[in-house]
């Protein structure tokens, strides 16, 4: 009997009031997989995140370089699973709903599933109020325009994809534009996208998000893609 392996990608920086009930969450969560579970924690903290990680049984990978998708990138290239799930480890997504997740990609309904947390409960507080109805609306719908999408949380943390589709994608990004560009290649290469709606909770370390650098780059990231693609 073939046994499906589920590798959990969860990028870190100074997460250590959290990473450990991420990674309980996760394990707990695949318990009703008959599955080999993989945890790789891409970290580039100064505190006692990596120690913690490692202590849960995880694979520790150091980033010698800061950034959301470096992070992401040197994760997904580490692992060895059929199925590869990307997760914030700030203590802000529902790790319990990871069923919701696989399953449309072990049934080959879907190549990638996006959660959406605007179709679901959000805890009070939890995205800051200019992210919640400006920025996160507009650049989602800035993606959809340029690139004939149908996405509803563009920059959702809680992702997963075959490693058939990942194989697929070509990601360059470092910073936290990575999240449309794991988008814009999965329309280029023609990959079927499902969405989940999930709760979405209030974050139990500081933010690494920097609004208007990282709103900017993000933005003209979609921008040049486009370009590019019409040349």
């Amino acid at each position: 009997m073939v046994t499906m392996k589920v590798s959990i990608v969860f990028p870190a920086r100074n997460e250590e009031l959290t990473i450990e009930r991420c990674i309980v969450k996760a394990r707990e969560a695949l318990h009703r997989y008959t599955c080999e579970v993989e945890i790789l924690v891409c970290d580039s903290s100064t505190d006692s995140t990596p120690q913690s990680a490692r202590n849960l049984g995880a694979v520790v990978i150091c980033c010698s370089t800061l950034g959301y998708g470096y992070a992401c990138r040197k994760g997904l290239e580490h692992c060895s699973g059929d199925v590869m799930v990307l997760c914030d480890a700030d203590g802000t997504y529902p790790l319990g709903e990871l069923q919701s997740f696989i399953d449309p990609l072990t049934s080959g309904e879907a190549d990638m599933v996006l959660g959406n947390r605007f179709a679901s409960s959000m805890e009070h507080g939890a995205m800051p109020w200019h992210h919640k109805y400006i920025g996160n609306p507009f650049l989602t719908k800035v993606l959809n325009l340029l690139f004939g999408m149908d996405i509803n949380d563009a920059h959702c943390g809680m992702r997963a994809l075959t490693r058939g589709a990942y194989e697929k994608m070509n990601l360059k990004c470092d910073g936290m534009e990575f999240a449309s560009e794991m988008l814009v290649e999965a329309k280029r290469c023609g990959l079927t996208i499902g969405q989940v709606p999930i709760p979405y909770f209030s974050r139990g370390s500081p933010s690494h998000l920097n609004s208007l650098s990282d709103g900017w780059r993000h933005f003209w990231f979609l921008l040049s893609s486009w370009v590019r693609s019409h040349e």
